[in-house]
């Protein structure tokens, strides 16, 4: 086990550095993934599984929700207001480092998040139902409340959760397989899906999901959005000379768009985050086009 993480964390730093190598203009983000990645990988939330027999995953997906909707999730307090600690106190380490002029690498933000967390003025034992439930009103109100950069503290506490998701997602996964899922979000969390990925030989398409892990298949030239099939209505755009890596796959009916990435073996899910930030300059091409991205569906 020893051994697989810390291959994972060679993979992740060996995967940021060459990114900010090849990508100037994103070295700041890198440094922030690097100092808050291995942190998530190796935190511990103490998540408690889900009860959730064959039968029941089975009639949940049939009827198109995600296998923990509705289940009663439970997480230590205490685990996840220490992680939050830890992750604002890596943010504010970076001070010096990174442009604190990026909205969501202000150090002095996650200075004062760290003070409020030590606190004990931003209470995660009561904002941690709402937080495991994706409802950020009332997280983003106390935020205010008490003068938090909210949008810090919304990130912060998204990712907090992402240790816990994936173990649920690790636990999960097993109950869904041969049953067919098509829906454009997370058949685990529910979460729109993040990537496209053309994985093997064959390039067959799967949908990846970038809060909890979860990797499912999808039909080539169908919109996750909004299920539009008509390839009239449907294009490719990339960069020049990376059509067969990676690009953008857009609905002229909907006017969503995916990034897809061309990858022979599932991308791990701890890396997942760092290919979405690797296609930043998709996002660019497909927005520049009146092309959006969803959130949700």
């Amino acid at each position: 086990m020893l051994t697989k993480s810390m291959n994972v964390v060679d993979l992740i730093v060996k995967r940021l550095r060459a990114l900010a190598q090849n990508s100037p203009d994103l070295q700041n983000a890198t440094k922030l993934y690097e100092a808050i990645l291995p942190i998530l990988r190796d935190a511990n939330i103490y998540a408690v599984p889900v009860s959730l027999t064959p039968e029941q995953a089975r009639v949940k997906m049939e009827n198109g929700l995600p296998l923990l909707h509705d289940q009663h999730l439970e997480l230590s307090v205490e685990a996840v207001r220490k992680l939050i600690l830890q992750l604002a106190r890596a943010v504010e380490a970076i001070h010096g480092v990174i442009d604190d002029g990026d909205p969501l690498l202000r150090t002095e933000a996650a200075h004062r998040i760290r003070l409020a967390l030590e606190e004990n003025r931003l209470n995660i034992s009561a904002l941690l139902p709402y937080i495991v439930a994706g409802d950020d009103r009332p997280v983003a109100s106390t935020a205010q409340e008490i003068d938090l950069d909210t949008n810090l503290v919304l990130v912060l506490a998204h990712n907090a959760l992402e240790p816990a998701l994936h173990e649920w997602r690790r636990e999960l996964t097993p109950l869904a397989e041969g049953i067919k899922w098509h829906k454009g979000f997370c058949f685990v969390c529910g979460a729109v899906a993040s990537l496209g990925e053309l994985q093997g030989n064959d390039q067959a398409m799967h949908l990846r999901c970038g809060q909890c892990g979860a990797d499912w298949p999808f039909r080539r030239l169908l919109c996750l959005y909004c299920g539009n099939e008509d390839h009239n209505t449907q294009k490719y755009l990339y960069a020049e000379k990376e059509r067969e890596k990676m690009h953008v796959e857009v609905c002229d009916k909907c006017k969503g768009y995916i990034k897809v990435i061309a990858s022979f073996d599932p991308t791990p899910a701890e890396m997942l985050s760092i290919e979405d930030l690797a296609t930043l300059h998709l996002d660019y091409i497909a927005q520049e086009r009146g092309y959006v991205r969803r959130t949700v569906l």
